[in-house]
């Protein structure tokens, strides 16, 4: 296998993003797009050079093609575990966007599924795969500033106004803060917390949550508090109508380490420049990150890369499934608090 052959699901704003990173990649291609709306493919197709014969009117025809061998997932958060788990019937390789499925029950559901398929799935977390978060799991491994003791990140934007067709903002589509961006400062609290016990991850032992529900009935600002079972204490923020510092900062025994742009480093592919600052007592240390790559680069070569390996998971730091389920299942603790449950555990 040459080069991996994927097809997207959904062409919204996030997969051109996926299909300009998958441009720069040299183990994968571009080569089909699936959507209902004969104005998106058309516009998709012709930007990316799709062939007309492998733009499809229908999901079905995508994930039924001979000529794919990966599906990139970037439909509404309530279609992800469905079109997985489809795919995954099919043999196809998957990377769904996140969140992989709405609850930790739906989570499941398409872990089971690719185990039986026997084939690569991942979640779309792709700051996981930037290479700034490597850089940060050395300096916890080093201890660089001693022993962890706390995490603060947050990430969330403010629309304006609540937007009622929004998938942002409806309920039956699993919006509100918490499932669109609240799933980064928690995967990324998970991800530090267990590097700081030389683990892959740690879930937390304990959480208490606070939100701001709106009009539709979805978070639209969403706070969390939560403890590990080494003992560090972490702090989410998220909105999606509120503006935040988008930033993470981790305050250990001998100081601190800020990290300037946690989640989307080179998102609109002119290159990344993000800073991780190192502060002991009174001095700075500025680790400079700096590159060319757009921000999907890095996924889209990393799971191609995987799939062209065999593997079924990503390499850590990237999402294996058991973080996936891990997050899926503080996601949920967190809703829980707010009094937002989503009852979507059966994808038949």
């Amino acid at each position: 296998m040459t080069s991996i052959r994927w097809g997207i699901i959904g062409p919204g704003n996030i997969a051109h993003r996926f299909a300009d990173g998958l441009e720069e990649a040299r183990s994968g291609e571009l080569v089909a797009i699936a959507s209902t709306n004969e104005g998106r493919r058309k516009s998709f197709g012709d930007k990316y050079n799709i062939d007309s014969t492998l733009r499809f009117s229908s999901y079905d025809e995508l994930v039924e093609s001979s000529d794919i061998d990966a599906i990139y997932i970037s439909t509404p958060h309530t279609l992800h575990a469905e079109w997985t788990i489809k795919a995954a019937g099919r043999g196809k390789h998957v990377l769904c966007e996140k969140p992989g499925a709405v609850n930790l029950e739906e989570g499941k559901q398409v872990i089971q599924a690719v185990q039986e398929a026997g084939v690569f799935y991942m979640e779309g977390f792709m700051y996981r795969c930037h290479p700034q978060i490597k850089t940060l799991l050395k300096l916890i491994k080093e201890k660089k500033i001693g022993e962890i003791k706390s995490i603060k990140s947050s990430f969330g934007f403010d629309t304006g106004k609540t937007i009622p067709k929004s998938r942002l903002f409806n309920k039956e589509l699993a919006g509100g803060a918490i499932l669109d961006v609240g799933v980064y400062p928690i995967s990324f609290s998970r991800l530090v917390a267990g590097a700081a016990s030389g683990k892959k991850f740690l879930n937390p032992v304990k959480l208490s949550g606070s939100a701001t529900i709106g009009e539709t009935g979805v978070d639209e600002v969403a706070h969390a508090k939560f403890e590990f079972e080494n003992g560090i204490v972490a702090e989410a923020s998220t909105a999606i109508r509120e503006e935040m510092t988008d930033d993470a900062i981790i305050t250990g025994s001998k100081g601190t380490i800020e990290m300037s742009e946690p989640w989307t480093p080179g998102k609109d592919g002119e290159g990344y420049h993000s800073t991780i600052k190192i502060n002991i007592n009174d001095n700075t240390e500025i680790v400079d990150m700096k590159g060319q790559e757009h921000l999907f680069y890095f996924e889209a070569e990393l799971a191609s890369l995987s799939i062209k390996d065999n593997k079924l998971e990503v390499p850590h730091p990237g999402m294996t499934w058991e973080d996936t389920l891990g997050n899926l299942k503080t996601l949920d603790d967190w809703r829980e608090q707010i009094g937002y449950s989503i009852q979507r555990d059966s994808t038949s």
